[in-house]
């Protein structure tokens, strides 16, 4: 059996999680981008800091944490709180340290970096056709 990396199965939709906080009540008028001239922050790529534990990958452990974070004007993530838990509290914790080391292009309003509060949804799964190469 070849080893599976856990860290290819966290699937972090941290494309920013907006698209998703627009649907959740109450969530538009913390996030402000709904003011005109504002651009939403984007995620710098890079590696991702969530670290899906292989014993919870194992033991079929899986969950979505929804973070509520606060993205400064030069891009980086001062603030993180857990919105909604995914019932575990490791998975819950691996998201809040992870969202932290997440650094963004900031929020821009006209032609000025601005801070904004955003949602930040962190899935984990086992789901291998989630960019796993086992099999290859």
């Amino acid at each position: 059996m070849r080893r599976i990396l856990a860290v290819g199965m966290v699937v972090a939709l941290v494309a920013v999680g907006f698209a998703m906080a627009s649907q959740l009540p109450g969530i538009g008028g913390l996030l402000g981008f709904m003011r005109g001239g504002q651009s939403l922050p984007v995620l710098q790529t890079g590696e991702m800091p969530f670290r899906y534990p292989l014993r919870l990958w194992r033991e079929g452990v899986e969950g979505e944490v929804l973070l509520r974070i606060h993205v400064t004007a030069v891009g980086t993530v001062d603030s993180v709180e857990l919105e909604r838990s995914s019932g575990h509290a490791e998975l819950d914790s691996i998201a809040l340290r992870g969202a932290r080391q997440l650094r963004y292009d900031p929020a821009v309003e006209g032609e000025r970096p601005v801070a904004t509060w955003a949602m930040l949804p962190v899935r984990f799964t086992r789901n291998t056709d989630a960019g796993s190469t086992e099999g290859q």
